[in-house]
């Protein structure tokens, strides 16, 4: 078994899809804080105007956390097209070269071969969210310097300097589970379609889907939210509020961890059942 995680994560992290998608997020982080570092300023003085009227903010507000959180929460939907790009390929990749039929042959479990690029996928999640949380702060810190964070979320929040990093790495865990739980979903449709194309484009638009539910609520819809990807997915968010509202987390977390277990489980048995012919 750990030399076929190995193998699983020797062709994985040699591909060069997969550093194209790291370079990309490296890119979009490097656009974003040289946007920031140009013009933010003068988009946060208008944006300040109001708050103005009723607070007196001292020190420096555009500073390298706040900027660190801005560039995460436009990623919002550019992160899970990138990492469902290789959670689609896992599978389907072996299907369009043909080499499924090559694996399936050697003696090896099914359950085993699935376990060993369930992991390669989880190793690639862990890789992927540190580089880009990294390649967000880095420079962001670099270019502004440190401070505390004040985040319009649910009003206003104010983060102290001493907490932030602790706060980020708790929001980066999260996150990071809610991107395996993605890939997931992309994974079983590699199995069932053979595709990658087809898996992206299923995935997104699920992804998609769920967020306009989420974005229109009104009526009926409301209650679907919990069923949401998007509506969980936001959730690292809360992770910068002065008090954490802990169970909602956690119940987000639940939300993952289950939906991670039903569709490893769904996606076995699709492989255990599936001819060699196939």
């Amino acid at each position: 078994m750990k030399n076929l995680i190995y193998i699983e994560l020797y062709k994985l992290f040699g591909s060069t899809r997969t550093y194209v998608t790291f370079g990309i997020a490296i890119a979009l982080m490097l656009i974003i804080n040289l946007g920031m570092y140009m013009e933010g300023q003068e988009i946060f003085d208008f944006l300040l105007e109001s708050v103005n009227e009723y607070f007196y903010v001292e020190g420096k507000v555009l500073n390298g956390y706040l900027i660190t959180y801005l560039a995460l929460n436009t990623l919002w939907v550019h992160i899970p097209v990138l990492i469902v790009i290789i959670a689609a390929s896992i599978f389907a990749g072996e299907f369009e070269l043909g080499t499924i039929r090559l694996l399936l042959t050697q003696p090896i479990g099914r359950g085993q071969l699935l376990g060993a690029k369930f992991i390669a996928m989880v190793s690639y999640n862990l890789v992927f969210m540190l580089i880009t949380v990294i390649s967000a702060l880095l420079p962001a810190y670099l270019l502004f310097g440190a401070g505390d964070l004040v985040v319009f979320l649910d009003g206003i929040q104010f983060i102290q300097e001493a907490t932030f990093m602790s706060r980020l790495g708790l929001a980066l865990g999260f996150a990071t589970l809610s991107m395996i739980a993605f890939s997931c979903l992309g994974m079983i449709f590699s199995l069932i379609f053979k595709n990658t194309l087809t898996s992206i484009l299923l995935a997104m638009g699920i992804l998609i889907l769920s967020t306009l539910l989420q974005k229109f609520v009104f009526g009926v819809f409301s209650s679907w939210q919990p069923f949401l990807f998007s509506y969980h997915f936001s959730k690292w968010q809360l992770f910068f509020m002065d008090s954490v509202p802990v169970s909602s987390i956690l119940e987000s977390v639940g939300f993952m961890i289950v939906m991670i277990l039903v569709l490893t489980l769904i996606s076995y048995l699709k492989f255990k059942k599936m001819n060699i012919t196939e």
